[in-house]
């Protein structure tokens, strides 16, 4: 599979779950704790390169610990699950290297869904910025800040 192709593959499923996804934007703006200073949105490849994946919602600022365990319920924005019968959500996998950096692909594919979730629900919306950012330093353009307002 050709790169875009794949990124347009992936983008479809990530579109699939944005009313899912905004949902939880929505539930995470009114618990963010005062001492919060930024939320992270994390986009975290498997190191394999097979095309599995999580982004996961963090803050930054004083005591990490309690901070993100105020968001808990609402950390989650995507996850692929290896389940009986394959993954789940069924996005495209892998069993040979491709010519690209599947990583990479998957990072800057990701990232852009969470440019457009925020367009859609954050800018305006959220008292903080966010920033995304990829695991292992992944994506040709990362990280990219979002504006709060």
């Amino acid at each position: 599979m050709m790169k875009q192709d794949y990124q347009d593959a992936l983008r479809r499923v990530l579109d699939a779950h944005t009313e899912s996804a905004l949902r939880t934007l929505a539930g995470l703006f009114p618990r963010l704790p005062e001492k919060a200073r930024e939320i992270q949105f994390g986009i975290f490849p498997d190191q394999g390169g097979e095309g599995t994946f999580s982004v996961v919602i963090g803050l930054d600022g004083p005591d990490l610990y309690v901070l993100n365990k105020a968001i808990q319920e609402y950390r989650s924005l995507f996850d692929v699950v290896h389940g009986e019968n394959g993954v789940s959500p069924p996005v495209p996998m892998f069993s040979q290297e491709p010519a690209y950096c599947v990583q990479d692909a998957i990072a800057d594919t990701a990232a852009d869904w969470i440019e457009a979730l925020w367009e859609r629900a954050g800018r305006g919306v959220s008292p903080l910025p966010a920033l995304v950012y990829a695991d292992e330093d992944y994506g040709t353009d990362l990280p990219r800040l979002l504006p709060a307002k």
